[in-house]
C-alpha cells in the first residue's frame, strides 16, 4: 500500500455569533465552545448583500479557560484541524457535526472590557 503524507491544518479569521460557551466536563476539565461566522460576499446573485457562515469552535482545557470571556462580536483566529462526530440518535438515525478542533486562538478585539489576552 502506498502512503502518501496528509495534512489536516484549518485557520481562519472571523467575528464570533455568539457568546462563549464554557464549561467543565468529564474528571473536570474545561470546554469552550463558539460559533465563528464568515462574511463572503454570493458571487452568482446579481445582489452585492455579504452573507454569512458559521463554523463551530471546540477547545480544551487551559485554552478553553483562555476562551471562557469571549463575547459575541469578538473578532478571533482560529487555528485548528477540522474534525466530525459522528452518531446515532435515539430514533436509530445516523447524525454527523463537523467543527474545528482549535489548538490556538488570537483575539483580534473583544466586545467585552476585559479583553482576554493569553492563548
Amino acid at each position: 500500500m502506498l502512503r502518501t503524507r496528509c495534512t489536516n491544518k484549518t485557520i481562519i479569521t472571523g467575528f464570533l455569533s455568539k457568546d462563549a460557551d464554557w464549561r467543565k466536563v468529564g474528571n473536570d476539565i474545561s470546554l469552550c465552545t463558539f460559533p465563528v461566522g464568515l462574511p463572503y460576499e454570493d458571487t452568482d446573485s446579481d445582489s452585492d448583500s455579504t452573507h454569512w457562515e458559521s463554523h463551530s469552535i471546540e477547545v480544551w482545557r487551559g485554552l478553553a479557560n483562555a476562551c471562557k470571556g469571549l463575547k459575541k462580536g469578538s473578532k478571533v483566529l482560529i487555528e485548528g484541524t477540522l474534525r466530525k462526530k459522528v452518531w446515532t440518535d435515539g430514533d436509530k438515525n445516523s447524525q454527523s457535526r463537523s467543527y474545528i478542533l482549535g489548538d490556538r486562538v488570537e483575539f483580534l478585539s473583544s466586545k467585552s472590557a476585559e479583553e482576554p489576552s493569553a492563548e
